[in-house]
């Protein structure tokens, strides 16, 4: 049994900084990580057995190789209910979600890539509210106290679809602000911003 998943069906994203690191906790703004949440249908069980799988292999190495055999009590559990975690975000409604750092606890990026495969950083392909599959490796950790189960995302391939978790920006909406009619030719090159960019009410990785 492995401790690592690829989704073979679309989750969502959302709070994703995998693009550029941020600040997780206030009293550390030098400590930068890259991060999503990733959002997977309560209704796709296959995808939900297969996380839960690797969770639990991934304590039972915990067990073995951490704990001295034990299960320590209050273990934490990286997979979460959205409608009782989240019930004020319709977002979450009828998801489980996991909150996962990229690789090295979120020092370094996980790999990105477009829907064709090809590797990218382009803020329209990878942004909060994308639909994608995603790799996520499950691991034990033991640090300062806490123990349980991580989660770190190790690859994303974008679907390149899904509405932006943010208040999306476009060159077209701008330019009405200014009262200028849209140019048909730049209808195309209309700029989602990312929800990171944006700015979501509020954030699960200081909660």
């Amino acid at each position: 049994m492995s401790t690592k998943v690829t989704t073979a069906t679309p989750v969502r994203l959302s709070y994703t900084n995998l693009l550029e690191p941020r600040a997780a906790n206030a009293e550390k703004p030098d400590v930068l990580t890259y991060s999503t949440a990733i959002l997977i249908p309560k209704s796709d069980t296959a995808t939900l057995e297969a996380i839960n799988a690797s969770i639990k292999e991934a304590l039972a190495d915990g067990i073995s190789k951490k704990w001295g055999g034990k299960t320590p009590p209050n273990l934490k559990n990286p997979m979460r209910d959205g409608d009782t975690d989240r019930p004020d975000d319709e977002t979450y409604k009828g998801m489980m979600f996991i909150n996962a750092k990229g690789p090295r606890g979120g020092a370094e990026k996980a790999i990105l890539f477009d829907k064709t495969g090809t590797e990218t950083v382009d803020p329209t392909v990878i942004y909060s509210g994308v639909q994608a599959r995603v790799s996520i490796q499950f691991y034990a950790f033991d640090k300062q106290g806490n123990k349980g189960v991580a989660a770190g995302v190790t690859s994303v391939l974008s679907l390149e679809t899904g509405d932006s978790l943010g208040a999306a920006v476009t060159p077209n909406g701008e330019r009405s602000e200014f009262g200028i009619t849209t140019p048909a030719g730049d209808a195309a090159a209309a700029f989602a911003a990312p929800a990171a960019a944006a700015g979501e009410e509020s954030d699960p990785w200081t909660s």
